[in-house]
């Protein structure tokens, strides 16, 4: 069966769950073409040019790598005798699986630094990556090529973790670029990642340096980013969120205060109050009772 098939100009996956690792010679240029899946291209030797549909061309050459997200038309131009020697990775993001939204903070922000725009990034960011010089990946590429088309028993899982790989080096090469330090995107990556953890777990045992920690910087350069995206420092947000919640279940459940106060995260009553006072001008139990239908008072 083969790999892809087409709808309308768009190129498909014919297995979604298949990471598909292939070596190309271009010895003749290749038309602008589009596909619905990402595509990381290695080139391992050779010179041409490349180009995306709206004019964007670069000259490329051993050692380059090219990042295109789905839906990119791109495609090679190169003159004979000249040829190129092209290294593909393509993959569709579910792949991942639930590594790229939960369990492995750092790859979320791999995944959302390269392949997500986050609102406000504006509409000049380029449709793909290019890397010169990145022949940290070639390695990595070459055997996840080994291991595909040798089809031993486990390859696709090797590849799996391979492809984590791939992505953490490519993020690493775009994240030492000259940008790097100021890049709004990969800030962007990174609060929003911890806001969506904070999110999830607010009512588990939080702090500052545990989320600095998922994201592997240290904890002055996450607060002072998280507050840059966010508008509020981690601490803050943390305690919204909380509040949010706590506020929610006092209007439309029975739980007594304490009981709200410990879903959320705070064992410290008296701490609990104070804050709570202090966001909504009154106590839990005020809070309650001004809320029509809601449980017993309990102050």
């Amino acid at each position: 069966m083969s790999k892809y098939y087409s709808e309308g100009d768009t190129i498909l996956l014919s297995e979604r769950s298949e990471i598909i690792v292939e070596k190309c010679l271009v010895n003749e240029s290749v038309d602008l073409h589009r596909h619905s899946f990402i595509e990381i291209a290695y080139v391992d030797s050779g010179e041409g040019v490349h180009e995306i549909a709206d004019g964007y061309v670069s000259k490329i050459v051993k050692g380059d790598l090219m990042l295109f997200n789905s839906g990119v038309a791109h495609g090679y131009r190169v003159t004979p005798p000249s040829s190129l020697v092209i290294y593909n990775c393509n993959f569709d993001p579910a792949v991942l699986g639930d590594s790229v939204s939960r369990s492995d903070d750092f790859i979320q922000i791999v995944y959302s630094y390269l392949f997500e725009t986050s609102p406000g990034q504006g509409a000049e960011q380029k449709p793909y990556i290019l890397l010169r010089n990145a022949d940290a990946v070639s390695e990595i590429i070459k055997e996840m090529f080994r291991e595909y088309t040798g089809r031993r028993n486990g390859f696709s899982k090797i590849n799996t973790a391979n492809l984590t790989r791939l992505l953490v080096t490519i993020f690493r090469l775009k994240r030492d670029s000259a940008e790097s330090s100021v890049d709004p995107a990969y800030k962007a990556a990174i609060a929003e990642s911890a806001v969506r953890y904070i999110n999830e777990y607010y009512a588990s045992n939080i702090s500052c340096g545990m989320l600095a920690a998922r994201a592997f910087v240290s904890t002055g350069y996450f607060h002072k980013v998280f507050r840059e995206v966010t508008g509020q420092t981690p601490v803050g947000y943390i305690q919204s969120v909380r509040l949010s919640e706590a506020a929610r279940l006092l209007r439309e459940t029975s739980l007594s205060v304490g009981a709200a106060a410990g879903s959320v995260g705070y064992s410290d009553l008296k701490y609990f109050y104070e804050i709570f006072r202090k966001e909504f001008g009154m106590t839990p139990g005020e809070y309650r009772s001004s809320k029509s239908g809601a449980g017993q008072s309990n102050k």
